[in-house]
């Protein structure tokens, strides 16, 4: 997003089982970035922060990653352009080949088939859209032909919506959505200052980051287009990823100098840092899949 590169730190999460409110006895996995040897690389650990381990050595900076809906793969998206599919298990790399050069923020669909991303075809803005293709044949989608730039796409949680940002000048940078079948697109909100880091619920919330307030605080879009402020705090919060069940969000912060993952629990309203290694963490994305059920 707009992060320079900080220091890192490993990552947690958190999940809330079912309607009691009690923890799955099973861990959930959430996959970040840290650094190591001077790269950003791909780590992974269980929703409580324990044991996390480093899975990527690519030598080269992570740009964005996303897990496959089995929970064992991620989507991994360099900053010079490569893409991979990691194991999460054994840390193991394959190449995916991009249908053209310069992706740096695909994301993998929910049924695991496609992936969308944003690019400029002609190295402006105004021609920066958002497209997806098949991750089998390579096939692509042009979802958008706007003006401007257009950027951070994300799936809704059924794949039939592509949710991002448009940015038209000024200070604002608008939630929208497009439809991957019709590719008719819809604005969702109207000069609200900065929206960054959408992620999409079930059932149509949207979390993501803006500076409403002044502050670059977390934020959910309901499905009746009411926007609710979770956190208040002079300091960054970033990139909000979904629990399995919904019910809780972890995130990059700086709220205590470093740059770190926390927690926060939509119920209660609690938060907890999760990570508080010397380099912190950032970039948390939350298996799709609950715990016990890889």
């Amino acid at each position: 997003m707009r992060s320079p590169k900080p220091r890192i730190l490993t990552l947690a999460g958190l999940c809330l089982a079912l309607m009691s409110g009690c923890r799955s006895e099973a861990p959930e996995s959430i996959a970040f970035l840290a650094v190591s040897d001077g790269y950003w690389e791909v780590w992974v650990t269980d929703d409580e922060g324990r044991s996390p381990r480093k899975l990527s050595d690519f030598k080269a900076d992570v740009s964005r990653i996303s897990w496959f809906p089995d929970g064992n793969t991620l989507l991994v998206n360099l900053h010079d352009g490569r893409m991979f599919r990691l194991d999460a298990d054994s840390g193991e790399a394959s190449a995916v080949q991009a249908p053209m050069p310069g992706i740096l923020d695909a994301v993998v669909s929910p049924d695991g088939r496609q992936a969308t991303f944003s690019l400029s075809t002609a190295d402006s803005i105004d021609n920066n859209d958002i497209w997806t293709f098949d991750l089998s044949t390579g096939g692509l989608n042009k979802l958008t032909s706007m003006a401007r730039l257009q950027h951070e796409p994300t799936w809704s949680s059924d794949g039939a919506q592509v949710y991002f940002l448009s940015g038209r000048g000024g200070q604002t940078h608008d939630i929208w959505r497009a439809d991957v079948a019709t590719r008719e697109t819809e604005q969702l909100t109207v000069n609200a200052l900065y929206h960054f880091d959408l992620a999409a619920r079930p059932d149509g919330a949207l979390a993501y980051s803006g500076n409403q307030t002044g502050n670059y605080d977390l934020w959910i879009r309901h499905p009746d287009g009411r926007a609710e402020q979770l956190t208040d705090d002079p300091e960054l919060d970033a990139r909000p990823t979904w629990s399995p069940d919904g019910k809780a969000l972890a995130f990059e912060s700086t709220r205590d100098g470093n740059i770190d993952i926390w927690r926060y629990d939509l119920g209660s309203s609690e938060l907890k840092r999760l990570t508080e290694m010397p380099e912190g963490a950032r970039h948390p994305v939350w298996s799709p899949v609950h715990g016990g059920e890889r």
